[in-house]
């Protein structure tokens, strides 16, 4: 009988401690997707009661309960266009302040578990990385998703570069952000630090990269610990070196004769020749042009 007891006493508690957990902590987090803080808080009666008490409806009225609401809070870039997504269909969409702050309340939106994402556009027309959270909505009270930190916009020109070339990567995101660069697979990671309007950039060089195709992404951190998610990442390549020519001096032996005069004749009337040189004036046709050239600067 005291077992019986005990077993309902400590049931009663867990359902008590259950009902509390979910009323004060509604929020869920995908962290593989965002590796954010996002924190959530209800507001309504200030110590809600375990086993509420019908409400009291005045003669001849109607109890109106209190509308539920949703109110998103963050960082994102001087006057961004930010949108908010609620089960991947879009339920707002608004410019943030030109500090980049920005906050958003939603009504209306039934009770329940939603997945809400949400991206920004910058004044260039870029788009950041989507950033998607689950939030446990309770029906006719507040809930507060704040600390959202939008990842920055990247861009990077030019997209194919020689080596030794420099390439220039910018974007936007919330001002004085250190923006921190990582470059795969080389290994190389950078940093700079966004202005006041927000815009960020980095000049990389290539002399150290090796012929191929490279990646690079970023992720911002404010203040005490903030930080974003990854930006979206971008592909470029390195190729070679073009090779210097020499004028009609075809196989760079510091002589113009039958040698060069034989590689002419071996790309004659080709257009953009495999050997680019063989092209003396650069126009795109190996022809009467170039032989001219050759027989100016012949040596013999």
């Amino acid at each position: 009988m005291g077992k019986a007891r005990l077993k309902n006493k400590f049931s009663a508690r867990s359902l008590i401690f259950l009902f509390v957990f979910f009323l004060f902590f509604p929020i869920l987090i995908n962290a593989q997707d965002v590796n954010i803080s996002v924190s959530a808080t209800v507001s309504g009666t200030s110590t809600p009661p375990i086993i509420p008490e019908p409400p009291i409806i005045p003669p001849g009225g109607s109890y109106v309960p209190s509308e539920t609401e949703i109110i998103f809070k963050g960082r994102a870039f001087p006057s961004a266009l930010v949108t908010i997504l609620k089960n991947d269909a879009v339920i707002a969409s608004f410019k943030a302040g030109q500090t980049g702050l920005f906050e958003r309340s939603i009504k209306g939106i039934p009770g329940g578990i939603y997945n809400f994402s949400i991206f920004a556009e910058d004044t260039d027309g870029k788009k950041s990385e989507l950033m998607r959270f689950m939030v446990t909505v309770l029906e006719s009270r507040i809930t507060t998703v704040s600390n959202i930190f939008i990842s920055s916009t990247i861009s990077l020109k030019p997209q194919t570069a020689v080596q030794g070339e420099k390439i220039n990567i910018f974007g936007q995101v919330f001002p004085g952000s250190m923006v921190r660069i990582f470059f795969s697979p080389s290994g190389l990671i950078k940093e700079t630090v966004a202005s006041d309007q927000g815009r960020w950039s980095f000049e990389a060089g290539t002399d150290s990269l090796k012929e191929g195709e490279y990646k690079v992404k970023n992720k911002s951190f404010f203040g005490e610990g903030e930080q974003s998610g990854y930006s979206q990442e971008l592909s470029f390549k390195i190729i070679k070196k073009a090779e210097v020519c020499r004028g009609a001096d075809l196989n760079t032996d510091d002589k113009v004769d039958l040698v060069d005069f034989s590689i002419l004749l071996y790309f004659w009337e080709q257009k953009q020749p495999a050997n680019r040189c063989a092209d003396i004036n650069s126009d795109g046709t190996v022809d009467i042009i170039d032989f001219s050239i050759m027989m100016y600067q012949w040596t013999g």
